[in-house]
């Protein structure tokens, strides 16, 4: 789901005031201000009353917060857990079965665009530079773009593969003269953090290198 407009649906708890615009100004009180109570776009306030309005609404339909990840909405529903993701102004809802009860018999969809104005991008297939595959089996996900994309960055796609990713009996140690570009390693590394969701077994290696970010 897209949220259309996301952060002028925010509404603002505390007193932000701006000059009178433009195309809008009242010639009889040229120097009076307006008092915002929905946010606007470039204003600082915006991403956190967005954020509230949506937590409160989703807490309204039987969603809790996950312990682990604010951004991670929970509901135990009939038929199993349901869980969406929330980034910015996208949710990603996971659902065994889409139909499930809100406050009103409509399904999950409808029971959020009854509030905000969204567009439902049904099936998804690529979010956050990760791909979804829905097999007969299951839903699988990969980052093979971002991958490829990756070594295209960093000039590697003409290096050779290896099985393993690291010599576990490696001994790495900070040296007093560094012959790269630390701007660069930590890009590589940031890089490599993020395909550890993919590919755990990454994880030794880049926790390895990622001692020395500094």
């Amino acid at each position: 789901m897209d949220v259309k407009n996301a952060f002028l649906q925010g509404e603002l708890e505390e007193q932000v005031y701006m000059v009178q615009h433009p195309r809008f100004q009242s010639v009889l009180s040229m120097s009076v201000v307006c008092r915002l109570k929905k946010s606007l776009y470039g204003l600082k306030e915006a991403p956190c009353a967005w954020n509230t309005k949506i937590t409160h609404r989703l807490r309204r339909m039987g969603f809790s917060t996950s312990k682990s990840d604010s951004s991670i909405f929970i509901r135990q529903g009939q038929h199993g857990p349901v869980s969406i993701l929330l980034y910015v102004d996208d949710l990603v809802i996971v659902d065994i079965d889409p139909r499930m009860d809100t406050d009103q018999p409509t399904t999950l969809c409808e029971g959020l665009a009854a509030s905000f104005n969204m567009k439902d991008l049904v099936n998804l297939h690529y979010f956050l530079r990760i791909e979804v595959i829905r097999t007969l089996k299951g839903i699988l996900i990969n980052q093979q773009f971002y991958v490829l994309s990756m070594l295209f960055k960093f000039g590697m796609t003409d290096c050779k593969t290896v099985t393993t990713p690291l010599d576990r009996n490696v001994k790495l140690r900070p040296k007093s003269v560094t012959t790269c570009d630390p701007t660069r390693f930590r890009q590589i590394v940031g890089s490599l953090i993020y395909l550890i969701i993919t590919r755990s077994d990454l994880s030794y290696a880049v926790g390895l290198i990622s001692r020395f970010m500094s």
